[in-house]
């Protein structure tokens, strides 16, 4: 064979290499894309709440962003004076407020649950003296806490993530047993909330959220939680019973309040104080 020959060969083989490779490469994107676009088709849309609303702000979002993501998944939020104000006190703009206003589905009171004395409004509720009364929505703050004891021996000795509320009691003082009912947003299940012991101090309450080390995090809120098993008594509204709390102060924890390694943050208490 020709030295030409064994050229062209050559190149014929080299040819048909890459083309296999970038075939390969085309095929392997191709498969990854349509991974991806099966996973994001499985995902469920969850409705934006007023929190999501005031979290996204919090995270530096900017209004079109938010009002792209009302438009992608919907918004289920309560509209009452005290929410919207909250909403526009967290710096959420007048042009993002007005968006979800157009964008939530219009919630009409239902007459059968009202006349059932259920609450029609978004929250935690307790039942004293045979009525329903809202729970006082107190903000928790987050911060870490024994960063230096653990840095000193190396992780050995773990950190927290510890929430404080100002003040060393609730407003609303039950007795046992405790009737709780949860009012929730479209998109949130009760098992969204949850229940934590709160230890008094002189002028506020706190709860460890997780403890972290060298070996990780461990504990969290799931861990000092207190079960409650919910019974479904009304649309998107849950009652749960507790016969055995012992004396002191409580509060539900609002979904999406947990806090995150990345610095401080807030969140929304239901707050209550249970008395002999």
């Amino acid at each position: 064979m020709s030295w030409s020959r064994r050229s062209e060969n050559a190149l014929n083989t080299k040819t048909a290499i890459e083309t296999s490779f970038r075939f390969a490469n085309l095929l392997a994107a191709m498969l990854t894309a349509l991974f991806a676009a099966s996973l994001l088709s499985g995902q469920v849309k969850k409705p934006l709440t007023s929190d999501d609303l005031i979290q996204m702000k919090k995270a530096g979002f900017d209004d079109q962003t938010v009002i792209n993501a009302m438009a992608a998944n919907g918004v289920s939020m309560d509209t009452s004076v005290q929410s919207l104000i909250k909403v526009k006190s967290a710096g959420v703009s007048d042009q993002v407020i007005r968006a979800a206003l157009s964008t939530a589905a219009p919630t009409r009171p239902n007459v059968a649950e009202q006349e059932k004395g259920l609450p029609d409004e978004i929250g935690a509720y307790a039942s004293l003296k045979d009525s329903l009364t809202a729970l006082p929505v107190e903000i928790v703050n987050f911060k870490t806490a024994g960063v230096l004891g653990a840095a000193f021996t190396y992780g050995l000795k773990k950190a927290k993530f510890q929430g404080t509320v100002n003040g060393s009691k609730s407003s609303i003082q039950v007795t046992n047993p405790v009737t709780l009912v949860l009012r929730c947003s479209d998109g949130t299940a009760p098992t969204e909330y949850q229940l934590v012991p709160l230890d008094q101090k002189r002028d506020s309450r706190e709860f460890t959220e997780a403890k972290f080390g060298a070996i990780g995090a461990s504990g969290g809120v799931n861990k000092s939680a207190i079960p409650m098993k919910f019974e479904k008594i009304g649309r998107n509204t849950y009652k749960a019973t507790l016969s055995d709390l012992r004396d002191g102060e409580y509060g539900i924890l609002a979904p999406g309040a947990l806090a995150s390694a990345n610095g401080a943050s807030s969140g929304k208490l239901y707050t209550f104080g249970l008395i002999e």
